[in-house]
C-alpha cells in the first residue's frame, strides 16, 4: 500500500537494500551486534556528533539484515538528524513500504509529514490508513493509530483508541504499556503509575515503569503539560528563579565588564556572521576607549574544522577575541558529585539531551567566568544554554532570536520550548530580542507577551570585499566565456537545503530562460541538496548556464558578478545576503519569509513574492525578464539608491549602539 499521493522515489537505504550488497566484513557481525552498533551510531548522532559516515555505516549495516525493522528505524532517525526533511520523509516512506504494519515505523513517517505539510494533509493520510474495526481486534494497529494521534496532540482520542481494543474486559500488557507511555508523555504521571501498578507493566517494559515511578515521585501533585522533561524543566526554572531572587549577583558597573556570546558554531551562515560582527564591533568599541566594555568571549557548541564550523574563527582570533567550544569542557567542572550537580542532578537527568548537555558543560564555565552579560544566539542554543546561564546566576541574559518562533516552524518544535522561554523571561534581568519586528511580534503572540516586550536589533552589515584567489577568478572567466559574456546574471547565495529551496530557485532560472535565453546563473553555497540541484539542472537542460560555486569565503567576488540576487527560503530571520546584495547595488527578489521584507528597499527593481509557502515562479520570472531587458544606464541609476538605503538602515555602528543599550539596561 502506498501512503502518499506522490510516486515512491528511491532513497539511499532503499537503493542499498535493492542492490543487496553484502559487505564481507560486516557480514561477520551477528544480528545482535549489528543492533548494538546501529544504536550506538544513533546515540552519537543525538549527541551532536553526526557525520556522513554515521549514516553510511548505518545503511551498510541495515543492508546486511534486510528483514530487521529496527536497523532501518535507526537509519531513518539518522536521516532526520541531517535536517533534510524531504530526505527523511522519503526514507520513512520507503521503510513503511517494507514494514506496513509496524507501530514503530508508520508514526515516524507520519511525523515527517506533519513537519512538512498542513495538518489536514497529515490527517487525510492517517485516516486513509486507519481501519477502525480492525483496530479493535489488532493491538498493534491501535498502538500505531494512537501514536499518530499523539503526534498531532489529540491525546484524548489516542487514549480512547487504546481503550476500545477488545481484550476480554482487561488491558493486554502491550496496550497497558502503550497507554502508560502516552499518559507519561502528556504529563499525567499519577494516572500512568496507577496503570503500571495495576497491569504489571514493569514485567514487559521495566525501563518505562522505572521512568514513570520516578516522574510520579518527583512531580507528585504537580500539573504538567508534557513529558517528564517538561516537568523537570519547570521545577528547575522555578528553583533557579527563587535562588536568583534571594541571592542576586550584582553587575560590576554601568557598562558590562564581561560579555559572553554563545552560539552553535562559527560556520558560514548569516546568524553566525552577525554573532561575529557583534563580537568584532564590541571589541572595536572597547579598543577605542568607548566605555569599559569587555572582555569579549565566545563559547560555541562545536568548532570542528572538518565540518566548516570554524569559518569565522581566524578573523575573531586575529581581533584578540577568545573563542572556545564548550563540548570540550568536563561535565560539572570535572566533579559531577559536588555542588549544584548533587542538588539537581536527578532533575537534570530528565532534561532533553541537548539541554542536559548545555547544563552539565556550560553552567560551571559561566560560574567561573562570572560575566555581566550572556547573549545566546538562536532558538537551538537558547534551548541548549538558556537554563545553564540562569543556573550560573548571570545578571543580564539576552535571548537573541533570528527567525520565526517554533509554533511557526513545525519542523523545529519541541515540547519544552514554551516552558523554557516563559520560565527564563520570568526571571529578573532576562530579555528577548529579535532582528526584525515581524519576528518580535510573532514571539510576543506565541508567548502571550505584551506588545514591544521583545526588543529589536537590526542586523549590522558591511559591503563585502570583492577580491578572490586566482582559481576562483579563473572559474568565473571560463564560465563567462562559455556562456556568452554579456547575458543577464541571476545569482543565489544560500545553504543548499530544504529551507532555502535551491531546486525552486533553479525552476525560476528555467522559467526565465524561456524568455531570456542568454541569461546565466551563479549559485554560491553547499548543503545536502547540492547533488539534487545539479541533477535538476542536468535533467532540465540548463546545466551549461548554471555555475555551482560551492562553499567559498569570497562571497563578495561572486556577488559582484550578479545583476540580481534571488532568495527562495521558506523561513528566514532578516537575511544578510539581501542586505549585502543591495549594498553592492544589486536588486533582489525574495520570498516573504520571516523578516525578509524588512531587508528589501522600497524600490521598483526589487520584488517580494508574497506567499513564502508557494511563491509565484512565473511572476518571479517576469520580473527578472524586465530587469534583464533594462539598459545598463537604468540599472546603474538604481544602484546608488539601493546602496544608500541598505547602508543607512543596517549600519554596524547602529547595531552596536543598540546592542550596548540592551546589555546595559
Amino acid at each position: 500500500m502506498q501512503y502518499s499521493d506522490q510516486p515512491l522515489a528511491a532513497d539511499p537505504l532503499t537503493i542499498a537494500l535493492e542492490r543487496g550488497i553484502r559487505d564481507p566484513i560486516l557480514s561477520e557481525l551477528s544480528e545482535a551486534d549489528a543492533l548494538a552498533e546501529a544504536n550506538a551510531l544513533l546515540a552519537d548522532g543525538d549527541r551532536g556528533e553526526y557525520s556522513a559516515w554515521l549514516l553510511s555505516r548505518a545503511i551498510d549495516i541495515a543492508a546486511q539484515f534486510p528483514e530487521n525493522e529496527m536497523l532501518q528505524y535507526y537509519v531513518g532517525k539518522l536521516v532526520e538528524i541531517t535536517g533534510d526533511h524531504d530526505a527523511a520523509r522519503l526514507c520513512w516512506r520507503g521503510i513503511v513500504e517494507r514494514f506496513p504494519n509496524s507501530f514503530n515505523i508508520f508514526p515516524e513517517y507520519f511525523r515527517s509529514i506533519v513537519k512538512m505539510a498542513e495538518p489536514s494533509v497529515a490527517l487525510e493520510i492517517l485516516e486513509s490508513y486507519r481501519q477502525t474495526p480492525i483496530e479493535r481486534t489488532d493491538p498493534e494497529r491501535a498502538i500505531m493509530a494512537a501514536r499518530c494521534l499523539t503526534i498531532i496532540g489529540d491525546v484524548d482520542t489516542a487514549l480512547a483508541t487504546l481503550d476500545a481494543v477488545e481484550d476480554g474486559g482487561g488491558y493486554s500488557s502491550k496496550i497497558a504499556a502503550e497507554k502508560a507511555r502516552l499518559l507519561r508523555t502528556s504529563g499525567r504521571f499519577d494516572e500512568a503509575l496507577t496503570l503500571v501498578d495495576a497491569c504489571e507493566v514493569a514485567k514487559r517494559e521495566p525501563g518505562l515503569a522505572e521512568d514513570i515511578e520516578r516522574a510520579a515521585r518527583l512531580f507528585r501533585n504537580r500539573d504538567s503539560n508534557g513529558p517528564p522533561s517538561v516537568a523537570a524543566l519547570a521545577v528547575l526554572l522555578e528553583m533557579t528563579r527563587e535562588r536568583r531572587r534571594l541571592s542576586p549577583r550584582a553587575r560590576h558597573r554601568a557598562f558590562p565588564s564581561g560579555i559572553v556570546l554563545i552560539g552553535g558554531t562559527l560556520g558560514g551562515g548569516g546568524a553566525e556572521r552577525q554573532l561575529a560582527n557583534t563580537a568584532l564591533g564590541l571589541t572595536e568599541r572597547s579598543q577605542a576607549g568607548d566605555g569599559p566594555i569587555g572582555p569579549i568571549s565566545i563559547f560555541c557548541r562545536k568548532l570542528d574544522r572538518r565540518r566548516a564550523n570554524d569559518f569565522y574563527l581566524s578573523q575573531l582570533e586575529a581581533a584578540g577575541i577568545r573563542v572556545a567550544d564548550y563540548l570540550s569542557a568536563q561535565p560539572w567542572g570535572g566533579d559531577p558529585t559536588a555542588g549544584l550537580s548533587a542538588e539537581i542532578g536527578e532533575l537534570v537527568a530528565l532534561l532533553p539531551p541537548r539541554m542536559r548537555e548545555g547544563v552539565t558543560r556550560l553552567t560551571e564555565i559561566l560560574r567561573h567566568e562570572a560575566p555581566d552579560v550572556v547573549q545566546i544566539w538562536q532558538d537551538g542554543m537558547i534551548f541548549a544554554a538558556g537554563l545553564a546561564a540562569l543556573l550560573a546566576n548571570v545578571p543580564r541574559i539576552i535571548l537573541n532570536v533570528r527567525t520565526m518562533p517554533p509554533n511557526k516552524r513545525t519542523d523545529r518544535q519541541k515540547p519544552e520550548q514554551k516552558t523554557l522561554y516563559l520560565g527564563l523571561l520570568a526571571a529578573k534581568g532576562v530579555s528577548l530580542t529579535a532582528n526584525s519586528r515581524i519576528a518580535a511580534k510573532a514571539y510576543e503572540e506565541w508567548l502571550g507577551l505584551e506588545e514591544n516586550t521583545v526588543l529589536t536589533v537590526a542586523n549590522g552589515v558591511e559591503p563585502l570585499a570583492i577580491d578572490a584567489p586566482s582559481d576562483e577568478i579563473e572559474r568565473w572567466h571560463v564560465f563567462d566565456a562559455n556562456t556568452g559574456s554579456t547575458g543577464f546574471v541571476l545569482g543565489g547565495i544560500m545553504r543548499l537545503d530544504n529551507n532555502k529551496r535551491p531546486l525552486l530557485w533553479l525552476e525560476i532560472c528555467n522559467a526565465l530562460l524561456q524568455n531570456i535565453p542568454e541569461a546565466r546563473f551563479i549559485l554560491v553555497g553547499h548543503g545536502p541538496l547540492r547533488a539534487a540541484a545539479e541533477e535538476y539542472a542536468r535533467s532540465t537542460g540548463i546545466a551549461e548556464r548554471v555555475l555551482f560555486v560551492g562553499r567559498t569565503s569570497h562571497v563578495g567576488f561572486w556577488l559582484s558578478k550578479m545583476d540580481t540576487l534571488g532568495l527562495t527560503s521558506r523561513h528566514e530571520g532578516v537575511p544578510n545576503v539581501l542586505i549585502e546584495a543591495q549594498l553592492a547595488g544589486a536588486p533582489v527578489i525574495t520570498t516573504a519569509a520571516g523578516g525578509a521584507p524588512e531587508a528589501v528597499a522600497p524600490n521598483r527593481s526589487n520584488l517580494v513574492l508574497p506567499n513564502a509557502d508557494a511563491p509565484d515562479m512565473e511572476a518571479a520570472a517576469r520580473h527578472l525578464a524586465m530587469l534583464a531587458r533594462r539598459t545598463e544606464n537604468g540599472r546603474s541609476e538604481k544602484d546608488e539608491t539601493l546602496k544608500n538605503w541598505a547602508s543607512n538602515r543596517f549600519s554596524m555602528s547602529h547595531m552596536i549602539d543598540r546592542t550596548l543599550d540592551i546589555f546595559s539596561a
